[in-house]
């Protein structure tokens, strides 16, 4: 990631207790690829938490719960996918309250 999509992620993180929390919506080939279960063990591998939804656009919202430096090694993995996806956006949203 720039230095600009890290300023970018920062002003709409939500942190508590050195956790922080992102959310994040990809979209392109992000169904029925297997990207839930690959998240779900990239997440275990780095002690990340949080859960992945597809949404009837065909897009997949995202929401990562740990550790800045985990989550830094995570991102790149919802950069990349599964073999079969391809994210052609990843756009930040948001954190809300009810999200965490």
């Amino acid at each position: 990631m720039t230095e600009e999509q890290n300023a970018a992620a920062a002003e709409n993180s939500a942190t508590s207790g050195g956790l922080t929390t992102l959310k994040y919506r990809l979209t392109g080939e992000v169904q029925n690829v297997g990207f839930r279960n690959y998240l779900a063990a990239s997440a275990e591998e780095f002690a990340v938490r949080g859960w992945a939804k597809n949404e009837s656009d065909g897009s997949l919202i995202v929401l990562l719960y740990g550790e800045e430096s985990a989550l830094s090694q995570m991102l790149p993995r919802l950069q990349q996918g599964p073999v079969g996806a391809a994210v052609r956006n990843m756009i930040e949203l948001l954190v809300e309250p009810e999200d965490a």
